[in-house]
C-alpha cells in the first residue's frame, strides 16, 4: 500500500471521527480472521461493504494480473 493510499485512509476515518480498525487473515482452506475494535458498533455495516469491495477488487485485479492455475501447473512441470 501506498502512503497516498494511507493518507486518503487517514483522512476519511478522521472526518468521521472514527477510531476503528481491522486485521484479516484468509487461509487455503477458505477459513478466515477478523480480529477488529471498533468504537461505534453502527460502523459495522459500512465495514461489510468495505470488505467485499476490496476482495471484489483483488478478485479482479487477480483475474488480470495472473495466469489461470491450470496453465501455472501445466508449466510448473515443462517449463
Amino acid at each position: 500500500m501506498e502512503q497516498t493510499d494511507l493518507d486518503i485512509i487517514s483522512e476519511i476515518a478522521a472526518r468521521y471521527g472514527y477510531v476503528e480498525w481491522a486485521l484479516i487473515g484468509f487461509t487455503p482452506e477458505r477459513d478466515y480472521n477478523i480480529v477488529s475494535y471498533f468504537t461505534d458498533p453502527s460502523v459495522l455495516p459500512v465495514f461489510k461493504c468495505v470488505l467485499l469491495s476490496i476482495l471484489k477488487t483483488l478478485d479482479e485485479y487477480l483475474e488480470r494480473t495472473q495466469r489461470p492455475r491450470e496453465r501455472q501447473l501445466q508449466c510448473a512441470g515443462n517449463c
